[in-house]
């Protein structure tokens, strides 16, 4: 019998309450999260790790969240990796985002997101899967 890996997350918030409270909850749920307080931070992880899907605030230092999308979106290995924008901001979804949350929001409404983002189209559960890796 095969063991599979719970989905990762990458929760980029660089707001430290915010960014500990979806942490806690996504892991409660049974996702693996990887943090990133920062854009730049999470470029260098999704180099060493591919999420399932990206949890990402707009307004973040270094890196801004429009990048890290721009940046996500613009590679063909990481493009299909669902982005769920979590912003306190004004900001239309463009094409490629599965879906902006704007705050506060509580984290039961990003767990049920994160969850029907992972979510394949005829939407059966997801099923559980070895974590990809960049080669």
């Amino acid at each position: 019998m095969t063991t599979h890996e719970r989905p990762t997350v990458l929760l980029i918030e660089d707001d430290r309450a915010t960014r500990e409270m979806f942490d806690y909850a996504l892991r409660m749920e049974g996702f693996a999260v990887l943090v990133a307080s920062d854009g730049l931070i999470a470029l260098r992880v999704i180099e060493q790790q591919l999420p399932d899907v990206i949890v990402v605030d707009l307004d973040l230092p270094h890196v801004s969240g429009v990048d890290v999308q721009q940046e996500v979106m613009a590679h063909a290995e990481t493009a299909a990796i669902p982005i769920v924008v979590v912003t306190g901001t004004e900001w239309k979804t463009p094409g490629g985002v599965f879906q902006t949350l704007r705050k506060p929001i509580t984290p039961d409404v990003l767990v049920a997101v994160v969850r029907k983002a992972l979510s394949p189209p005829d939407g059966t559960p997801p099923k559980d899967h070895a974590p990809r890796r960049r080669t």
